[in-house]
């Protein structure tokens, strides 16, 4: 018990917040609320849902570019939001696949499905950002 003093548990939340997935996953959780009050403003603003949707995906998708970026992995090179975007929709694609996937074998359920492939589709996405966006590599 006397090992679990204040300085190692704060070590250990220190090391297990430099874990990029981990990282990546309280970014997402920001990202989250983010877009969800963006969502929430337009549609107080504008009164038009519809629209709010368009307005508040494409600020939430730039902010989302900049934090995972950023916070995640470490890069500021803006040049790479096309190939952020290819993320997205590639992500967003095989999200609805699954989901549909789900449905199919009788889990119609969309709030249930949804938490079935949450983190293997975040995983899928923390991957391709890192291979294809936010690598070292591709300049």
């Amino acid at each position: 018990m006397q090992y679990l003093n204040r300085m190692s548990v704060t070590s250990f939340i220190k090391r297990v917040f430099h874990v990029s997935f981990i990282k990546f996953l309280f970014v997402a959780g920001i990202n989250t609320l983010f877009g969800y009050l963006i969502f929430s403003l337009t549609v107080f603003l504008l009164k038009n849902v519809y629209l709010s949707v368009i307005v508040a995906t494409i600020i939430a998708v730039l902010f989302n570019f900049k934090t995972y970026g950023s916070l995640v992995f470490k890069s500021k090179d803006n040049s790479k939001v096309f190939r952020f975007l290819g993320v997205y929709l590639c992500t967003m694609t095989i999200q609805m696949l699954l989901l549909k996937g789900l449905s199919l074998i009788g889990i119609p359920n969309p709030y249930i499905a949804g938490g079935i492939i949450l983190l293997p589709v975040s995983l899928l996405s923390f991957i391709l950002m890192k291979k294809f966006v936010f690598s070292k590599q591709i300049a």
